[in-house]
């Protein structure tokens, strides 16, 4: 069995988040958005996405409900790449896709869907303190165990 480290995916899917939201924001520049709207898009996106995902009652009431089981023998942990890659589905490549479609027809929109990018990839940042290094997920089930 294949497992992942929760913090370790957050540590890995941070600085992926932050790129591709910065590259979202100068490919917006280049595809014809005006540098202020786009700023401003993108600094919109990036602290609404943070306010959500810290005000949100649903993450408050999530953290108490599972009991990680223990981990079992036979159990390895997944290599660094395979954990990235896991942790960008849905919402890194969800939006990232929303931002490719709106990239020529509304540049400044996909300047905010950039901002949504790296507002996830702060939101990482901020939660890895409060996130038990012990405590490992199998992707495919979604069952949380703890080492």
């Amino acid at each position: 069995m294949t497992l992942h480290s929760l913090r370790e995916r957050a540590l890995l899917i941070a600085p992926i988040r932050l790129a591709l939201g910065v590259l979202w924001l100068v490919l917006a520049r280049i595809a014809g958005a005006a540098a202020t709207p786009a700023l401003i898009a993108f600094c919109v996106g990036t602290l609404g996405i943070v306010f959500f995902a810290f005000a949100d009652p649903r993450a408050r009431l999530a953290h108490g409900e599972v009991e990680p089981l223990p981990a079992p023998a036979d159990a390895r942990l997944a290599p660094k790449w395979r954990q990235a890659l896991a942790a960008m589905f849905p919402s890194t490549i969800g939006v990232s896709v929303l931002a490719a479609i709106a990239l020529f027809p509304s540049p400044t929109l996909a300047a905010l869907l950039g901002g949504v990018c790296a507002g996830l990839g702060i939101a990482a940042l901020l939660t890895l303190p409060s996130i038990d290094p012990g405590l490992l997920v199998d992707p495919r089930r979604q069952i949380v165990y703890r080492r």
